[in-house]
């Protein structure tokens, strides 16, 4: 039974409503390509960073007359702005937050986000306050579901990762936290609550308002 001594939240999908905002730019920004993304070809790449995602498509379509670099810059510019105006909160994300600051327990941010995409974000809605470390994989780390960013986190909080709780909405997420050996919370978006995938995670929840003391009880038995 290993007690919690640290919590690590993913930010998009988690603790901001975004997922939707960065898969419409993404569409948008491959439709001026005149690529059609459909819904069921964008899960393929949820949860990706934006290097993973340009990547991805550019296996499997000719994007051989446009720069990838450039593509990445478009649509991290474009999602910077979102962020800064446009994405609101998770239903009970400052109170999942406060949850655990009242208990004692540092809390940190563990996103494939750049930093600038983190900054934007957290200062919209007034979170950079309450986090003791914001982490990004964004660059010169591997992605999830590699668990790199998750280790490093870690590793900077100074916790074993076993003492680490990640909540995350992603299965590569998931996996991510589990090979760095965390006990792991998955709130996966509802058209994927059902997936049995997400029975790889300690506790399955809807909504961050989930986050209670029964709840952290039962994590704290694991």
């Amino acid at each position: 039974m290993n007690k919690i001594k640290a919590v690590i939240f993913d930010m998009d999908g988690v603790l901001i409503d975004s997922e939707n905002h960065w898969q419409q730019t993404e569409k948008a920004i491959f439709r001026e390509l005149g690529i059609e993304l459909t819904d069921e070809l964008l899960v393929q790449t949820r949860g990706l960073r934006t290097e993973e995602m340009v990547a991805h498509w550019g296996r499997r379509f000719d994007l051989d007359s446009v720069s990838p670099s450039e593509l990445m810059k478009q649509y991290d510019q474009r999602m910077v702005e979102t962020m800064r105006t446009a994405v609101p909160l998770m239903e009970g994300a400052e109170e999942a937050i406060r949850f655990f600051r009242d208990k004692g327990i540092p809390v940190a941010l563990a996103t494939c986000s750049t930093t600038t995409h983190i900054d934007a974000a957290l200062t919209r809605h007034d979170l950079k306050k309450y986090f003791d470390l914001e982490v990004s994989a964004a660059s010169q780390m591997q992605g999830k579901p590699h668990p790199e960013v998750y280790l490093r986190t870690a590793e900077l909080l100074g916790v074993d990762p076993v003492f680490c709780l990640a909540i995350e909405d992603s299965f590569f997420g998931v996996i991510a936290a589990k090979a760095a050996r965390m006990k792991v919370v998955a709130m996966p978006d509802k058209e994927e609550y059902h997936q049995e995938r997400f029975g790889a995670a300690d506790l399955k929840i809807r909504s961050l308002r989930e986050i209670n003391e029964e709840a952290f009880q039962m994590l704290q038995t694991i």
